[in-house]
């Protein structure tokens, strides 16, 4: 455990990502308030779009922003809710003076990306930036039990014996176990003088073919059917158009197609919290 416990607020704590971190960091004995919508007896109350007030955040030693409302489709939605609402917080945490900011991003946002979620990640990017906080950009996040959307891949792939692919499934990703995302952020938190750089993309350093991936996470050799990914895209712009959310989204594909083509790792090398390979 730490010599000095540290309250650590975290903004999306019960989503995938958010509880592994919560997990991690109350494990190594910090004590960690989450800033939830529906909060419990030691949470404090947080909605996008809704900045807490100072005195909730005055007693912080770190703030951890990993909230995002997935839901939304639109340029918009994002920037109204997601956008806006995140730059607000960062403003309520400056005018507390918490001392320490990490903003939870994605391997999506990057200069020229082409998807919403990557271009409203990268707006928030360059507030933190400006405030001296600490920009963490997780590639693929995967576990055992693993959430979200590689939760979905999982599944998926270990059901069906035909499993719909993404083109040929040969662009690149980079998987994040999520025991090494947690430790990183732990290792983050508990830097008095943080010496790397101000972005860490948190991922494995040697990419994989979005195909091999789904066969690592399925356990098994796993037949495809290569389908058009600007079909797919078309077919999922299509049910969005028609006010149905699908459980994929149009640009979600968009960011899994066009994930970072030259991430940096070497800030990444320079904490020595190694990411395993998938």
């Amino acid at each position: 455990m730490n010599a000095m416990p540290l309250r650590i607020g975290v903004s999306g704590a019960t989503g995938y990502v958010g509880a592994v971190i919560t997990r991690t960091l109350r494990n190594a004995g910090h004590t960690v308030i989450a800033f939830v919508r529906r909060p419990g007896t030691n949470d404090r109350f947080f909605e996008l779009g809704r900045a807490p007030d100072r005195a909730a955040l005055a007693d912080l030693d770190v703030f951890i922003h990993g909230a995002w409302d997935m839901r939304l489709s639109s340029a918009a939605e994002v920037s109204a809710t997601n956008v806006e609402g995140s730059l607000r917080l960062l403003d309520a945490l400056e005018a507390a003076g918490v001392p320490r900011l990490i903003f939870i991003s994605s391997m999506s946002a990057y200069p020229g990306c082409r998807s919403v979620y990557g271009q409203a990640k990268l707006r928030v990017e360059q507030r933190v930036a400006e405030l001296d906080g600490l920009i963490v950009r997780p590639g693929l996040v995967y576990g055992d039990e693993p959430g979200g959307m590689t939760g979905a891949l999982a599944t998926l792939a270990q059901r069906f014996p035909l499993v719909p692919m993404v083109g040929r499934g040969d662009f690149v990703l980079y998987p994040c176990h999520e025991d090494d995302l947690g430790a990183l952020l732990c290792y983050c938190c508990e830097q008095k003088h943080m010496t790397v750089s101000h972005l860490l993309t948190a991922a494995q350093s040697r990419g994989m073919p979005f195909r091999d991936i789904v066969s690592a996470l399925a356990g098994r050799r796993v037949h495809y059917l290569p389908l058009p990914w600007k079909l797919l895209w078309l077919i999922l712009r299509t049910i969005e158009a028609l006010g149905i959310r699908p459980r994929t989204k149009s640009d979600s594909l968009l960011g899994l197609v066009y994930c970072d083509p030259a991430p940096d790792f070497g800030p990444l090398r320079t904490t020595g919290i190694p990411f395993r390979m998938l």
